[in-house]
C-alpha cells in the first residue's frame, strides 16, 4: 500500500514497523505468557465443572471445591478439571449377581487402595450381571472415569444420567447416600 509523501508531492512507499513495533509485540508476547502461566498455576488446584460453569452454591456435593474458569488474552476459554481425591467420595458397591460377598470384597479393596469412603455392602435391587459405574450426583463425571480406570471398566460403563434412571438396579437409600455407585457384574466378580 501507499501513502503521500510528507511534502505533498508524489507517492512514497510504506516504510517497513520499526524496532518500537517489534519490542512492543515482544512485550505483549511475554506478558500473555506470564499471565497464561500464573492463571495455570492458581487453577491447578480448582475444580470446574466440564461445560466451564461452576456448580450452584447450594448444589455442590464436593465439599469446598471452589470453580474456575480462566479467559486467556485471546479470548480462548480453558477449563481446569480437577478429580476429587476418592477420600472425598462416597461410594456404594453393589453385588449385581446377588450371591456371595463380591460387593463387600470390592467395597474393602477400594477403601483401601485408592481411599475412597465405602457405604456398608449391598445386592442391587434387581440381578443385574453387567459392571455399571452410576453418577448419583451431578458433577462426578472426571471421578466416574477414574473410578472406572482403577476396577478396570470403560468409560462406556458409566451412566452419566443423573440422578440414574428409575430402572436402575440401586437401592432408594443408596441414591440419597452415595456420591457414585459400582455394580459389579461379571466382568468384575473374578477380580475382587
Amino acid at each position: 500500500m501507499s501513502r503521500r509523501a510528507p511534502d505533498g508531492g508524489g507517492w512514497a512507499p510504506r516504510r517497513s514497523p520499526g524496532p518500537h513495533t517489534f519490542r512492543a509485540a515482544l512485550i505483549v508476547a511475554v506478558a500473555v505468557a506470564v499471565t497464561v502461566a500464573l492463571l495455570t498455576q492458581l487453577g491447578a488446584g480448582s475444580r470446574a465443572t466440564v461445560s466451564g460453569r461452576a456448580p450452584s452454591s447450594g448444589s455442590s456435593s464436593h465439599g469446598g471445591g471452589s470453580s474456575s474458569t480462566t479467559t486467556t488474552p485471546s479470548s480462548t476459554t480453558t477449563t481446569t478439571t480437577a478429580v476429587v481425591a476418592p477420600s472425598k467420595i462416597t461410594l456404594q458397591v453393589l453385588n449385581g449377581l446377588l450371591s456371595g460377598t463380591l460387593s463387600a470384597q470390592w467395597s474393602a479393596k477400594l477403601h483401601a487402595n485408592p481411599g475412597y469412603v465405602t457405604l456398608p455392602a449391598n445386592n442391587t435391587t434387581a440381578q443385574d450381571t453387567i459392571s455399571t459405574i452410576y453418577m448419583v450426583k451431578s458433577g462426578y463425571g472426571p471421578e466416574a472415569r477414574a473410578l472406572a480406570r482403577t476396577v478396570g471398566l470403560p468409560d462406556s460403563a458409566i451412566v452419566n444420567v443423573v440422578p440414574p434412571p428409575s430402572s436402575a438396579p440401586i437401592p432408594s437409600v443408596d441414591r440419597t447416600e452415595a456420591d457414585l455407585v459400582l455394580v459389579i457384574g461379571q466382568s468384575l466378580a473374578g477380580r475382587a
